[in-house]
């Protein structure tokens, strides 16, 4: 009918509610990452004293003995598989550099995907420099135990020989030690800030209403008068 209105009255609707945190979904990732650096930092303490200076008849750590044979070392024989076409220099020196370049291939790899592995990898980054740094002490002495057992076949005793550098190696064993074991340290504190950080950011919770409930459902019954009384307007 004429001067009557047409249009609908449709009450306000509340935003969903958000999904509460589930506390699962919230402390096995901390618990997990603080398990794995907890071992990092247990792995590092080994390290600092193993790979500094080798003693013959020291005992090392069970996990550093267990990830070194098992890991840094077919790394390392990798290396000269890798490099056996290339002469004889880069073959020998195939076997230190493959040991690094590994991790840090796998750090870079994380950076550009922004996964937040990357202080894992960067950490064996570290640790594999500190295992190079030992080779390179050893060269003038010879004295670490090498696959095979001859004592010729050391790499770094030929590669400094070749590069008439023997008189350094102590020097160039502590720029390769100390690098890495900045490197290390610096990898377990960004993977604990990493690990505090999405811990924290997990357990914001989104607020249900943007305002209080009893003030929204006011509004809405305000809203639903005014509109009320328009159209009680028009008919009059």
């Amino acid at each position: 009918m004429p001067g009557e209105s047409t249009g609908r009255i449709t009450r306000p609707s509340a935003p969903a509610p958000a999904r509460p945190t589930d506390p699962v979904e919230r402390y096995v990732p901390l618990l997990l990452r603080g398990a794995v650096y907890a071992l990092l930092v247990v792995f590092f303490s080994q390290a600092l004293d193993a790979f500094y200076e080798y003693r013959p008849g020291m005992r090392w750590g069970n996990l550093l003995f267990i990830v070194r044979t098992f890991t840094f070392l077919p790394l390392h024989e990798g290396g000269h598989i890798l490099f056996i076409l290339f002469g004889r220099t880069l073959y020998v020196l195939g076997g230190s550099f493959w040991q690094i370049m590994f991790p840090l291939l796998w750090f870079i790899i994380a950076v550009r995907q922004r996964s937040q592995v990357f202080p894992f990898a960067l950490f064996w980054v570290g640790e594999n420099m500190m295992d190079v740094s030992l080779y390179i002490r050893d060269a003038p002495g010879r004295m670490l135990p090498l696959l095979g057992g001859d004592k010729s076949g050391h790499d770094w005793h030929y590669l400094l020989s070749e590069w008439s550098l023997m008189d350094s190696a102590g020097t160039i064993a502590d720029v390769m030690y100390y690098g890495g074991a900045i490197v290390c340290a610096g990898a377990i504190v960004a993977g604990i800030v990493m690990a505090v950080l999405a811990f924290v950011r997990s357990g914001r919770t989104v607020q249900v209403f943007p305002v209080a409930p009893r003030t929204l459902a006011q509004g809405a019954q305000d809203e639903l008068d005014n509109a009320v009384r328009k159209m009680e307007g028009h008919r009059g």
